[in-house]
């Protein structure tokens, strides 16, 4: 589990706004995956990616939010071909 490197101090309002929108965020995740958020598996670029654009960041605040490697791998991902079997 992460624990805080720094104090982080957000403001009442925003503190409640930054709640709320995770939790749907949450929410969200839970109905496209059809699953509890424990059961959900995945990648924490692709996670933090999908959370980005949740809240509304645009490509390029994504990008640095993701670093130089996390940004790579999520376009890898978003620009594989999707190949369906050929079922004879």
């Amino acid at each position: 589990m992460l624990q805080p490197t720094v104090s982080r101090w957000v403001k009442g309002v925003e503190y409640q706004s930054m709640t709320v929108l995770l939790s749907d965020f949450r929410k969200t995740l839970e109905r496209e995956c059809s699953g509890s958020i424990n059961r959900i598996e995945g990648n924490a670029a692709c996670l933090l990616s999908d959370l980005c654009i949740f809240l509304g960041l645009s490509d390029e605040n994504r990008r640095k939010v993701l670093g130089s490697d996390g940004a790579r791998f999520v376009d890898s991902v978003l620009n594989a071909p999707i190949t369906w079997p050929v079922k004879h």
